[in-house]
């Protein structure tokens, strides 16, 4: 019953591999919210080119395509991949506030091609991966807290690497796909009860999938993404226990990125086909079960990361194949279905590990392959300062109301934007009075914004920030910023 032959996949796929855990776990904690603004290229430029990289502490061992997981601490745990001398039991933990790494715990298993899922309980499964002497269906639990791992005796029903895992609503893990090197590729999915310390069958998908992933779709679904012959998806059923096809996607794709947006949709991008990485890019929607061309990126890429930012754009970055490794980056902004350059990285890499950095509008590329060597080298990616200029006419305040119209539910900026030009005409008048109180009306409706959660932090920071220096150009008294609108 196996989709891929004997001898098909060969273990420097294992090396190519990206881990879908760090995707899976970076989007969960999005909720879907609607936005129809449609920005102009220009101002995707604009905005991109507020984003630079920046060095952070290396790893301690130079690593490509380990598992990233940020823990619930706000530390980031990376796991295995391939050193030097092959697939590692080494993990490292990154305190951001401290800015440095610290070895982890030891693993019991050396692994590359393995996933690692946060569990509810803060402690990390880690399943399956390729040894160095073949693929292992062993797992192990790993605490960040206590420093120690520890194997588990239930191992998964099926020898897998390249395989990909999701922790579902219930509480439980999906595992599914992969391959064991010797049999070939699996189609059979399997789910681990941590409370019970126990597997299960879990159906079988319709076909068998290696270096693909898992995204939680709304209503617990879950939804299997690329690494098969037919460029199918298809999507899990937790209630029946059963997996059923979804529309197929435009192109098949092996190590591609893919990540959950905002709305509810799947963005999937790039990825091997016939050994060749591609530009290409689509999205599932779920509402209507179909695939929509998103047009193409501006690099091929495959092997790299795919991230979602704090505005709700998507950061990808990185490539690795045969012909080498980059060190470009582009920005797709969901509003309008456009790719636009952003700055490169420090260092060429791909097949690296990632992470979002939860308390901000930040991503972390860690480690991976740069040109034919490893590197330890981590980079974070993040938006510049704005200089806070002095603002003292309303209509000054417009351009940080674009800047932030792709948070904004529907058309809401046309109605900040309208208070603006209407303060701006009594400005212009010499009615200093009305002018005030037509911009408190714009701060009631910037706070309401804000607590809804249609602002990011930085956008009611700036936002604010002008309207209190209008107001007080004016001769006025500022409203009292919410909490939402203090850095």
């Amino acid at each position: 019953m196996l989709a891929i032959s004997k001898g098909a996949w060969k273990y420097c796929a294992a090396m190519l591999a990206i881990v879908a855990s760090a995707s899976v776990l970076s989007t969960s904690q999005y909720t879907a919210i609607e936005s129809v603004f449609t920005s102009s290229p220009q101002q995707n430029e604009a905005e991109a080119a507020r984003y630079e990289w920046r060095d952070a502490p290396s790893l301690l061992i130079a690593r490509s395509s380990p598992a990233v997981v940020m823990l619930g601490d706000g530390t980031i745990l990376v796991a295995g991949g391939l050193t030097t001398t092959g697939p590692t039991d080494s993990t490292e933990i990154l305190d951001l506030a401290a800015g440095k790494w610290m070895l982890g715990p030891t693993m019991t298993t050396k692994r590359v091609g393995h996933t690692a899922t946060l569990l509810k309980d803060g402690t990390v499964l880690i399943t399956g991966g390729d040894t160095g002497t073949g693929a292992t269906a062993s797992i192990e639990i790993l605490s960040a807290k206590s420093r120690t791992s520890l194997a588990v005796p239930a191992e998964m029903i099926f020898k897998r690497s390249g395989h990909a895992a999701v922790l579902l609503e219930n509480g439980k893990v999906l595992v599914t796909g992969g391959t064991d090197w010797v049999e070939g590729t699996w189609f059979q999915a399997e789910l681990f009860d941590p409370a019970q310390n126990k597997w299960s069958p879990a159906g079988g998908m319709s076909a068998a999938r290696v270096s693909l992933s898992l995204h939680l779709l709304a209503g617990g679904f879950a939804l299997a993404v690329g690494g098969d012959q037919g460029a199918t998806s298809e999507k899990y059923d937790p209630s029946s226990n059963t997996w059923s096809g979804v529309a197929k996607m435009n192109a098949k794709r092996y190590s591609s990125g893919a990540t959950m947006l905002r709305d509810g949709k799947v963005l999937v991008a790039g990825g091997s086909v016939d050994g060749s990485p591609v530009r290409s890019s689509e999205e599932y929607d779920p509402a209507t079960n179909s695939w929509m061309s998103t047009g193409e990126m501006t690099a091929a890429r495959a092997s790299f990361s795919l991230t979602q930012l704090g505005s709700g754009a998507v950061l990808a970055a990185g490539s690795y194949t045969s012909a080498g490794t980059t060190a470009s980056s582009e920005i797709f902004y969901p509003s309008n279905s456009t790719w636009t350059p952003a700055k490169s990285m420090k260092v060429s890499r791909g097949a690296q590990g990632y992470a979002v950095v939860a308390a901000g509008d930040a991503t972390l590329v860690i480690g991976g392959r740069s040109g034919s060597s490893l590197t330890g080298s981590v980079e974070i990616f993040s938006a510049t300062p704005i200089e806070k200029p002095k603002y003292c006419q309303p209509i000054d305040l417009i351009p940080l109301v674009l800047a932030a119209s792709g948070d904004l539910p529907g058309q809401s900026e046309r109605g900040l934007i309208a208070k603006l030009y209407a303060a701006q005409d009594q400005y212009d008048q010499g009615d200093m009075r009305e002018c005030l109180n037509i911009m408190n009306a714009f701060y009631n409706q910037l706070r309401a914004f804000a607590q809804s959660g249609h602002l990011t932090h930085a956008h009611a920071i700036m936002i604010y920030d002008g309207y209190e220096s209008v107001v007080t150009c004016v001769g006025g008294d500022p409203q009292l910023p919410t909490p939402e609108m203090t850095s």
